[in-house]
């Protein structure tokens, strides 16, 4: 396979990492190379180069794909804005959304106390999502070490 060679000096992390693209690298003979092409019956098949199409041809593409996406999503909303209004689906999401308002009322009439126990979770909940913020922010931005272009050639 091949020769051990000595590893640059990288980071901890990366040195398992160096270590498995040094083993996973094969040179491969010209011997070994012929000796596989031998098994093939038959001259080297080569391998067509694609041709790409013209700009005007994937662009019109691309607009022709963008039509047919906006016309059956048009076909779509009057589908089901057209079923939304025959099963009464507008009335039921109206009344959906004003379920936890009447919920927190009927909750606030038979147990006054339980207004300032839902303004304490209220205030908990605004602390929590800074709290969040913070720990996301910490996580992403720790260890962060811009590592400079002239050390990677160095290093590479």
């Amino acid at each position: 396979m091949n020769t051990p060679r000595e590893l640059p000096p990288r980071e901890p992390e990366d040195a398992l990492d160096q270590i498995l693209r040094q083993e996973l690298r094969w040179d491969v003979t010209p011997l070994l190379t012929a000796q596989l092409l031998a098994l093939i019956p038959g001259p080297p098949v080569l391998m067509p180069t694609l041709v790409r199409p013209k700009s005007w041809y994937r662009l019109l593409v691309l607009v022709l794909t963008a039509v047919a996406i906006g016309f059956s999503l048009a076909m779509a909303w009057q589908i089901y804005s057209l079923l939304g209004t025959q099963l009464g689906i507008e009335m039921m999401l109206t009344q959906i959304q004003d379920a936890p308002g009447a919920g927190l009322q009927q909750l606030y009439d038979a147990l006054p106390i339980s207004r300032q126990f839902v303004g304490v979770l209220v205030a908990v909940r605004n602390q929590l999502h800074w709290l969040l913020l913070a720990v996301v922010l910490w996580l992403a931005l720790d260890g962060w070490q811009p590592r400079r272009l002239s050390q990677r050639h160095t290093t590479s």
